[in-house]
């Protein structure tokens, strides 16, 4: 888990270091001791877990939480108990009460372990079957099935689907990496295809309802060991 601490006492912050350190579902990335310095980090690198402290300078560290731009797994570290019931409404994985206990932060650790691999195969399931495109201000569920082919033009894709057309910024070559469907196929370097959908394939082209798409050289070969040519 790609791990961050959020912690303002220098004791409390070397601890918790030596700990994650020394447990091998952790890869720690950073300790830092304002809320600003993990904002600036999560807008460079994705984490998977931070360990929150709630009383620290700039602000509190549950605004902090509504201040992400998505939401880790996170452990709540505080001297004040009086925090739990507010720290539990963000849907925590723990909440450890200062000064820290070594056995009781290994629980902690265990348990945003478990977490973890919950959301990964809650993501994988997702990821098999479906995606979401981001339009009008949320989040659009695409399932596979639905997708005709991708078109790379300039900075953006577009999303060709039986009856709309969705266009996202990115690139083909990141987006052929996320998808998890073994029918999606990169033919040409601006395009990738949903083989289910081809109707029929020429010498330099696939058919994709009305749509001719060009096949490259460098992908020809490529396309002909996909399919199950008799």
């Amino acid at each position: 888990m790609n791990t961050v601490i959020l912690e303002d006492n220098e004791m409390d912050a070397l601890m918790m270091q030596q700990l994650c350190i020394s447990d091998s579902e952790v890869q720690l990335l950073g300790t830092y001791d304002t809320a600003a310095g993990i904002l600036e980090h999560v807008s460079k690198e994705k984490i998977d877990l931070l360990f929150l402290d709630v009383e620290v300078p700039d602000m509190s560290g549950l605004e902090l939480i509504e201040k992400l731009p998505y939401q880790p797994l996170i452990i709540v570290t505080t001297s004040n108990k009086a925090y739990a019931s507010d720290a539990f409404d963000y849907d925590v994985t723990d909440f450890l009460v200062k000064p820290l206990i070594t056995k009781r932060f290994k629980k902690a650790i265990s348990k945003a372990t478990q977490g973890f691999e919950k959301r990964n195969k809650i993501a994988l399931s997702s990821a098999a079957s479906e995606l979401y495109v981001r339009a009008d201000g949320k989040l659009i569920r695409i399932p596979y099935d639905d997708i005709l082919y991708f078109e790379n033009v300039g900075d953006y894709i577009k999303v060709i689907t039986n009856d709309k057309v969705h266009i996202i910024h990115g690139a083909l070559k990141t987006l052929a990496e996320k998808l998890g469907h073994p029918r999606f196929l990169k033919v040409h370097r601006s395009f990738i295809v949903n083989l289910d959908k081809v109707i029929d394939i020429e010498d330099c082209s696939i058919q994709i309802s009305k749509r001719m798409i060009p096949i490259s050289r460098a992908h020809k070969s490529i396309v002909m060991n996909s399919i199950n040519l008799i």
